[in-house]
């Protein structure tokens, strides 16, 4: 699991021991309280591939539990009150979206569509739930009630919509295919989509996250193994540019928005650095012998 960081401050509990049964292990968000994380670990076996999602105490104060075990589980999302999950797994179909209650107990199906739904996000406010679905074709963005209900198809194009991402202000950006590699699109309110940033020769947009103050970092590839990260006002102007001589990418904005962390390898293998939001002051926060990568923020607990 990697380094936590509390409050903005880099922590350095007792690593998560899921057991040693379990494979490789990868961390997913603290829930709002700063009390719980989460953990899907990975194995391979006479079952085959088996991947479960563990919710963990952050103070240590209780043992790790496992919540569901699938063939999958993938992208968890946890809800704004921080009391469910939803992610992704192929468990009882090619793949759907699922939710499950951190206090155990059975779990939800919340999609049920041929060819696969997938990459949940959860709105800033709480009351919506985007998704990626196949279920009409090719891959396209739908939204819903939190809970799952009233499904509406969000996006309409022949080439694929994927990876939905929430903006503070309730608009929705996604990476979409439809000028031949994978770009960040955005609807604006008067339903107008468009590119978030300029066209840049054969560059690809490979993720995005959005701060509480409305600032995207966008992962940006420019070359086989030039990877940068590009922060960007939500109409596109650019901020700055954290471009290393290695990839700079995995970004995760602080619970307030004014730092983020990411991982790079400009100084060799991956290790976690730390920006203001303006993208200046970059500092290496650690010094894992081989890599440290996947960063997590933790709310202080309130």
């Amino acid at each position: 699991m990697a380094a936590p960081f509390v409050d903005g401050v880099l922590a350095t509990p007792a690593p998560v021991v899921l057991g040693e049964d379990v494979g490789a292990s990868f961390p997913g968000d603290a829930d709002p309280s700063g009390r719980h994380g989460l953990v899907v670990s990975a194995t391979d076996g006479p079952g085959g591939h088996v991947e479960t999602l563990w919710v963990t105490t952050l103070d240590g104060s209780a043992p790790p539990r496992a919540l569901t075990a699938a063939q999958m589980v993938r992208n968890p999302e946890w809800s704004r009150d921080g009391t469910s999950i939803t992610f992704e797994s192929d468990a009882i179909s090619f793949r759907d979206l699922f939710r499950v209650p951190v206090a155990g107990g059975q779990g939800v199906r919340v999609t049920d569509a041929p060819n696969g739904t997938f990459e949940p996000a959860i709105s800033f406010d709480g009351q919506r739930l985007a998704m990626g679905t196949s279920r009409d074709g090719n891959a396209e963005i739908w939204v819903a009630a939190a809970d799952g209900s009233d499904q509406t198809r969000f996006t309409d194009h022949p080439n694929d919509d994927v990876h939905p991402a929430w903006l503070p202000d309730g608009r929705l950006s996604w990476i979409s295919y439809r000028s031949g590699r994978p770009r960040v699109w955005i609807r604006d309110t008067d339903g107008t989509e468009h590119p978030l940033r300029p066209a840049d020769g054969d560059a690809t947009d490979l993720d995005i996250a959005w701060s509480p103050g409305g600032i995207a970092a966008v992962v940006v590839q420019t070359g086989p193994k030039d990877i940068q990260l590009e922060l960007r006002t939500a109409h596109g102007g650019l901020i700055a540019l954290l471009d290393g001589p290695g990839p700079d990418e995995h970004p995760s904005w602080s619970p307030d928005g004014e730092r983020l962390v990411f991982s790079s390898s400009r100084s060799g293998n991956p290790q976690l650095w730390m920006a203001t939001a303006g993208g200046t002051d970059p500092v290496q926060l650690t010094s894992c012998a081989k890599a440290c990568w996947l960063p997590r923020w933790i709310p202080a607990p309130g």
